[in-house]
């Protein structure tokens, strides 16, 4: 059941950021492929590796959201400031145009796909 929520949570970021790829107005097309690999391709894989329960799906994931955890808010940034699935609290100055994102969605998924991925991890107990 756990891994199917998980699965699920990273199956609704992947549809929300493929909304956000198709419906936002990025300034280039760089910027337009990086989203598209960062909230699109990469939690699809681990949306798909997290429900068959690959150990290399779960390390992506939980290295994505790692990555994902503070975000560099500035104005000359290739990578948007932008996540489909956030709860974010500034730190630092923002008044010009810089700053920081500390995601606190980001830091619960790595916590939970470090537990997911213990629990894949440690020999089955119960199989006396």
């Amino acid at each position: 059941m756990k891994f199917k929520v998980a699965s699920s949570i990273l199956a609704i970021f992947t549809l929300i950021g493929l909304g956000i790829v198709i419906f936002s107005d990025f300034e280039s097309t760089a910027s337009r492929l990086i989203c598209l690999a960062l909230y699109v391709l990469i939690p699809a894989y681990g949306a798909y590796g997290i429900f068959i329960r690959s150990r290399r799906a779960i390390f992506v994931s939980v290295a994505f959201f790692i990555s994902q955890s503070i975000r560099m808010v500035d104005s000359e940034s290739i990578i948007p400031h932008i996540a489909p699935i956030t709860v974010s609290v500034p730190f630092g100055d923002f008044s010009n145009g810089q700053g920081y994102l500390i995601d606190y969605f980001a830091i619960v998924m790595v916590v939970f796909l470090i537990w997911l991925l213990k629990g894949l991890m440690t020999p089955n107990k119960s199989s006396n």
